[in-house]
């Protein structure tokens, strides 16, 4: 139960890590989130503590979005030197299903 997730942000790269999450496909998340669900929990590898990321909102769920936005994400990717990637090429992380509502998230080098 793994796919693939790419970095995202909003175009500011703000030092809080505001603006900053994953980009999950339509596809995946159709396959691994349910509708249901207010929340999600991420184990952010080498992340200090679990995120809890709303996916209560309808920009999640359609074709276009699909974002899980919290500035923790900012914090994590920055902290990786992950936060900024040339124009239309993002970095990969492996998301995987671990749990209720829990996934873990690991950075693909």
């Amino acid at each position: 139960m793994t796919f693939i997730a790419k970095t995202w942000n909003n175009g500011h790269h703000y030092a809080s890590g505001a603006g900053s999450g994953l980009k999950i496909s339509f596809e995946d998340s159709e396959m691994y989130f349910n509708p249901k669900w207010q929340t999600v929990i991420l184990h952010l590898s080498g992340y200090q503590k679990p995120v809890e990321v709303n996916v209560a909102k309808p920009s999640f769920w359609n074709r276009r979005c699909g974002e899980l936005i919290k500035k923790d994400i900012g914090i994590w990717l920055r902290a990786n030197d992950r936060n900024v990637w040339p124009n239309g090429n993002p970095y990969s992380v492996k998301m995987k299903l671990i749990g209720d509502r829990e996934f873990s998230v690991e950075l693909i080098d």
